[in-house]
């Protein structure tokens, strides 16, 4: 039955496969898995999906796709294939993301502190200044608890190599870890004896210091503190997960309509009257927040909030200003700026990434377009990655001189030809989803890693698209597959140091492309 598994699963020479090792024996930490697959008859495992697909209509799984004309409610697929890590190749992802995610903090102090990396030259002026992430507003605000990074994430892609690296750095309001959650509620209701025999970890210790770190570090004028989740609304892509997250940690979900500022304090409006609140959870970019002092055409923000940070009243989460770190500018001084501020080489490296600021990268990238892509400082919808090997001679020329314009606000990376892993597919196309700063839309499967005890880490999977009805042809068409995938691992900030979540979300690309993560 093993053999018959594996039968259509395909390679490719210029990929690290996450299943099989070079050989095509599949990997130690993949075994009991596999056997547990093969075990189970094709009919089995098309109910199994069906009973996926049907919770996630009942749960009212959504990630809405502005761009898609389907993209209202669109219903979140799952995947229900793992990606497993070994727990040695775990450890050292966790500890990457934790010393990076502290790394990223100190600067976001210094940054809206003393500014010293900036007067240094370890971070150039430009790389900041540049960026509409850094808000002068916010300038001199300490943050309660000393944390402008509460919540953190990064997407990691692994190279031929085997090697993981840091594609990109989540600061501002990072998505997915409710949907990794949901995942994993819902894959481990449907195989609960593989959950079982694979020991994977729970997600809930992740959750509960991501909960008590808020009530810790909040105003303590209150016994619990008052702690709000708030939403740019019903219509925002990732509102599901708002909604999700609220409700699972106990916390109210709320708009910037349904609080006002009195007396330098953010107050909820209830049916019972004004009640305190002590730290918001913002699920909206910084600039939306406050219409008084940061952009004045918002209607989602809370007139007075970045007042009510300046006094202290309140504890935002993650602080105003902190997508600033975001920018792709400040990946190729990480690792210096981690020797001087943690005194130790950086863990988990970025892929190799140059500030075209700097007159002696912007003539390298030139010469070796056809092996990077070029990109805006910040992300944006509005003009994407460009990969210079899509280029015509007419083309380069016109785009050179577009961005010799202005040098300062592109960066130039190495694109990677990402890790594939096994999918099941299905009879028709995977619809494709998720983030638009990806040139394949991926979509979403969360990581669950698994325990100790198996040694092994598994990342539990789901995705997003419309759910069909299978009919007995395209069941028998579904087969063990494989596709590039991306990693997003997430942290969130303690008493003792950054707690990283025991796995992530896997995301599947809809299509064979190994220019999948830009």
């Amino acid at each position: 039955m093993l053999r018959h598994l594996l039968a259509g699963y395909s390679t490719l020479e210029d990929r690290y496969d996450e299943l099989l090792s070079a050989s095509g024996v599949p990997r130690p930490h993949w075994d009991a898995f596999l056997r547990s697959m093969a075990s189970r008859e094709g009919l089995e495992i098309s109910e199994t999906l069906a009973l996926m697909e049907r919770e996630i209509r009942e749960n009212g799984v959504t990630y809405n796709v502005y761009a898609d004309p389907q993209g209202a409610d669109r219903l979140w697929e799952v995947d229900p294939l793992p990606l497993l890590l070994s727990a040695d190749e775990w450890s050292e992802i966790e500890a990457g993301i934790a010393q990076r995610a502290d790394l990223l903090n100190r600067v976001l102090a210094d940054i809206y502190g003393p500014q010293d990396l900036l007067r240094s030259g370890d971070i150039p002026p430009a790389v900041v200044f540049g960026h509409s992430g850094f808000l002068h507003q916010v300038q001199g605000i300490r943050p309660l608890g000393g944390v402008h990074l509460f919540h953190y994430a990064a997407d990691l892609a692994r190279s031929p190599d085997g090697h993981w690296w840091v594609v990109n750095d989540r600061t501002q309001a990072p998505s997915g870890a409710g949907y990794a959650l949901e995942n994993r509620l819902v894959v481990s209701r449907v195989f609960p004896d593989m959950f079982r025999d694979l020991h994977v970890q729970h997600l809930a210790s992740f959750f509960s210091a991501f909960r008590d770190s808020l009530l810790r570090w909040a105003p303590r004028d209150a016994s619990p503190p008052l702690v709000v989740v708030l939403t740019p609304g019903p219509y925002n892509e990732t509102y599901f997960e708002h909604a999700l997250l609220a409700r699972y940690l106990g916390f109210a979900l709320v708009e910037g309509t349904d609080l006002t500022v009195r007396d330098g304090c953010v107050w909820m409006k209830t049916v019972e009257g004004l009640r305190r609140v002590h730290a918001v959870v913002r699920r909206q970019d910084d600039n939306y927040c406050d219409p008084l002092e940061l952009r004045s055409d918002s209607a989602l923000g809370v007139p007075g909030l970045t007042d009510c940070a300046r006094r202290g009243t309140v504890m935002l989460a993650n602080a105003l200003g902190s997508g600033v770190v975001e920018s792709g500018g400040l990946m190729g001084y990480l690792p210096a700026l981690s020797e001087r501020l943690l005194g130790e080489p950086l863990k988990l490296p970025s892929v190799a990434t140059w500030w075209l600021g700097e007159p002696a990268a912007f003539e390298d990238a030139w010469e070796r377009l056809d092996q990077v892509l070029i990109k805006p400082l910040e992300r944006s919808v509005h003009e994407p990655a460009v990969f210079g090997v899509d280029l015509t001679p007419a083309q380069r020329a016109a785009f050179k001189l577009k961005v010799a314009a202005r040098p300062q606000r592109y960066v130039a990376q190495e694109w990677v030809h990402v890790s594939q892993a096994p999918v099941w597919e299905k009879a028709g196309p995977i619809a494709s989803l998720f983030e638009t700063p990806l040139q394949t839309p991926l979509q979403a499967r969360a990581q669950t890693p698994s325990p100790s005890q198996s040694q092994v880490q598994s990342p539990q999977g789901g995705s997003q698209s419309q759910s069909q009805a299978q009919t007995p042809s395209s069941k028998k068409s579904e087969r063990l597959g494989s596709r590039t995938v991306g990693l997003r691992v997430f942290a969130v900030a303690t008493p003792t140091g950054y707690r990283v979540m025991p796995g992530g979300l896997t995301r599947v690309a809809s299509q064979g492309d190994s220019r999948v993560i830009a």
